[in-house]
């Protein structure tokens, strides 16, 4: 007898944007930079509110969060909300490698996570609010 349809509560939140966060792989050829770990930098335009905005951000923190943990693609998110000039807003995004990611928090923060400014592992959803 087939199986139903997954249950909700496993259903990816929309906007689903792993488009978006491998199209800055690609448009990089694949390679990050080798200091910083940054693929291409890309721009989605035409957001009407900064509500908007900030949704579209938290999808690609999330798309690129499951394209880890799918073992698609080892990659986190960078991304900058900006004014469209009076007429909306923008968002610069680029993936980043990572690697160099943890390596410059290690660096820049050390080994002690409650002086990390976001820790995965900690409970409460990582943030030190």
């Amino acid at each position: 007898m087939p199986r139903g349809p997954a249950p909700a509560w496993r259903a990816r939140k929309e906007p689903v944007v792993d488009d978006y966060v491998l199209a800055s792989v690609s448009q990089a050829g694949g390679k990050h930079h080798p200091v910083t770990g940054h693929y291409a930098r890309l721009v989605i335009k035409g957001l009407a509110s900064r509500e908007e905005a900030e949704e579209w951000r938290r999808a690609l923190y999330r798309c690129a969060h499951y394209l880890t943990r799918a073992g698609i693609a080892d990659v986190g998110m960078s991304a900058a909300i900006k004014r469209d000039g009076g007429r909306g807003y923008l968002i610069e995004y680029h993936a980043v490698d990572k690697t160099l990611a943890r390596q410059h928090v290690m660096t820049k923060y050390g080994p002690d996570r409650s002086k990390w400014p976001y820790d995965p592992r900690r409970k409460g959803r990582g943030t030190s609010e």
